[in-house]
């Protein structure tokens, strides 16, 4: 038998294991920013500290929505109730200096009383 089946098999360290680094551990941007309001980070693609810029908007199945109550209540006003809804809106976090989009956030709705 050789001598080569004895040793065990280990991988050599990464770089950042011998140079002693710790790793960078990345998180979701989703989990870290808040649904309505705006947050202090440093942006991945610019990377400046800022204050994230929020727009609310409403999503596409809002319009789907829109347009099935529409055609079957034949036109009455009760289309518009997927507009006003805020389950139908989502928040997008986005840089004021590079101008990308951070986050994408779903509102949650806060118009009935829990």
């Amino acid at each position: 038998m050789s001598s080569f089946a004895m040793v065990p098999s280990t991988p050599p360290p990464s770089y950042e294991e011998a140079m002693g680094w710790t790793p960078r551990i990345s998180h979701s941007t989703t989990r870290l920013l808040p649904e309505n309001s705006s947050s202090l980070m440093i942006c991945p693609l610019c990377h400046d500290e800022i204050e994230t810029t929020t727009k609310i908007r409403r999503r596409r199945i809002a319009y789907v929505a829109s347009g099935i109550v529409l055609i079957t209540t034949c036109g009455m006003g009760c289309w518009m109730i997927p507009c006003i809804l805020d389950c139908f809106n989502e928040i997008h976090h986005s840089c004021p200096v590079c101008k990308a989009t951070l986050a994408i956030v779903p509102q949650q709705d806060q118009s009935w009383p829990t």
